[in-house]
């Protein structure tokens, strides 16, 4: 078909921006072009394939058939350029290029965030884009390059690089302590105001273990319980309770005095299946030089034991 050559891979990236996003609004904003103009470009393809590729609604866009069919083979021929791109840009001597990152909210801004400025004086010819959400993602439709994620891994199409196990802790304010006493075991959790996470699949139960033993669950109650950490650690901060949170999330509030390890002689969990934080990226993509500069360097950065477990 004459009209393919017509096509270029700007129009490319543009027709499956419109299909992810739904709307010419959308990616509009996201490119800082006005709407019209993204409508324009597309009209143009229909015009060189002859073939209407979009259905347009009042507020949104949907593919026809052959805008379904386009895009399928647009994303793996776009797939392939940027492949061919970075292996020239590995040929370079200083890692380059955009690398777009995907990582959970309070762990960007607690560890990611933090040292943006030390990776990019390290390496000034990157470019990051970064993305914060909890929620799923897949880094093939979204066109992301690396992905931080905490939790079981159990997707075996993603290649994982892990960067340190996920450690729980209890702990309470001193303040708290000083009034209520210190707990020595889980069996006096049921004396205890404890401020429990509730997210989706409702309130999470707390694990422990001596040694070898089995892990034990433990329900536990208290004034407050939410689906956002911070919160419930700044209410354990004022003394409203105990709570179990990742080390990552508690420790700097550890090593400052203003939260208390509880049960340090146990070890505690919200899951029995164990917890990692990891670097994942497609299993169909071959790693990039740029993309391995960012892993090895937020694993130098975390350390065999991580900073916030020292």
């Amino acid at each position: 078909m004459q009209g393919f050559n017509d096509l270029g891979f700007k129009a490319l990236r543009l027709f499956i921006a419109v299909l992810d996003q739904g709307s010419f609004s959308a990616v509009a904003r996201r490119e800082g072009l006005a709407p019209s103009s993204i409508s324009r470009q597309i009209q143009l393809m229909e015009q060189a394939l002859g073939q209407q590729l979009l259905y347009r609604h009042t507020r949104a866009v949907s593919p026809t058939e052959a805008g379904r069919l386009l895009g399928h083979h647009a994303r793996r021929v776009l797939a392939q350029w940027e492949e061919a791109e970075q292996a020239l840009q590995e040929q370079q001597d200083e890692p380059t290029g955009l690398v777009r990152i995907n990582a959970p909210v309070v762990f960007g801004q607690r560890h990611i965030s933090p040292w943006l400025g030390e990776l990019h004086r390290r390496y000034p010819k990157l470019q990051l884009d970064i993305q914060q959400t909890d929620s799923y993602i897949d880094p093939l439709q979204d066109g992301t390059d690396l992905l931080f994620r905490i939790g079981v891994l159990g997707d075996s199409s993603m290649q994982a690089r892990l960067l340190a196990p996920q450690r729980y802790q209890v702990a309470a304010s001193p303040g708290y302590l000083a009034r209520h006493g210190h707990p020595q075991h889980p069996d006096q959790l049921h004396q205890h105001q404890c401020l429990a996470y509730k997210g989706e699949s409702g309130q999470q139960r707390w694990f422990f273990r001596q040694g070898q033993e089995s892990w034990t669950p433990y329900s536990v109650t208290g004034p407050l319980t939410g689906n956002h950490a911070d919160t419930l650690t700044q209410a354990a901060e004022q003394g409203l309770g105990l709570v179990m949170f990742p080390s990552w999330l508690i420790g700097e509030a550890l090593h400052q005095g203003r939260l208390v390890a509880l049960f340090e002689d146990f070890e505690v969990a919200t899951s029995l299946e164990p917890q990692q934080i990891a670097a994942l990226w497609p299993g169909s993509r071959r790693l990039s030089v740029k993309v391995r500069t960012v892993i090895d360097f937020f694993v130098e950065t975390f350390g065999p034991i991580p900073y916030w477990d020292r």
